[in-house]
């Protein structure tokens, strides 16, 4: 495999996994938070946590449920198009002729253009939605417990705690890195748009057609 293919395609496998983090990441956000919101109207929250923290657990829930739907539909539409880039690649390789290879690097490029401002909006509220996550199963977790004059008392089993917290430290991780490498990848592309950019303009001050 050529060494352009061979970054090419690892550039477009990365950002198909990328996406499909973003995706389940928005999932879980938005499961997270509007199930959060179901407990509170059904009153299966617990009764003893003071109203301040109910109301600053409800906020969150919602913060999270909408930065999930927002994740989970924008990289839909992105992952819509690039699949449809990678399924092309994937189904000529690794026999791709130069010609072709250009011809998927210009395709790609055109669709990175329409998605520009799209990866911007992602690369700020993905860890946004990853900490809303994070944050809401901290406060769940601070309503675990309860102060009594004897001590704390715990109403769920520790080790689901545990394995809660584990799960939302595990999401705002994984949108930290996604939100990495969406940057590095927009970075990329913007530095090859701008090549491409500067190759049309001096060819159009060769043709002398940069006046019109």
């Amino acid at each position: 495999m050529k060494p352009a293919q061979s970054q090419f395609t690892k550039e477009i496998r990365h950002f198909s996994l990328v996406t499909s983090a973003n995706l389940i990441i928005g999932a879980v956000a938005s499961a997270a938070g509007i199930l959060y919101i179901i407990a509170a109207v059904l009153g299966l929250t617990a009764g003893h946590v003071s109203p301040e923290l109910r109301v600053i657990a409800g906020a969150i829930a919602m913060v999270c449920f909408g930065l999930g739907v927002s994740v989970f539909h924008i990289t839909l539409g992105i992952s819509r198009g690039q699949k449809a880039i990678r399924d092309q690649l994937e189904r000529e390789s690794p026999a791709v002729s130069d010609e072709r290879l250009t011809c998927l690097i210009v395709q790609m490029a055109a669709y990175y253009r329409d998605i520009r401002k799209t990866l911007g909006t992602i690369i700020l509220i993905g860890p946004l939605c990853g900490l809303c996550v994070f944050v809401l199963g901290i406060v769940t977790g601070l309503e675990a417990f309860s102060l009594t004059t004897s001590g704390f008392s715990v109403t769920l089993d520790s080790r689901v705690m545990l394995l809660a917290q584990a799960i939302t430290l595990a999401i705002v991780v994984s949108s930290l890195l996604s939100s990495h490498y969406v940057t590095r990848f927009a970075t990329a592309w913007n530095h090859r748009i701008a090549e491409i950019e500067a190759s049309e303009c001096a060819l159009k001050m060769t043709l002398g057609l940069d006046d019109q």
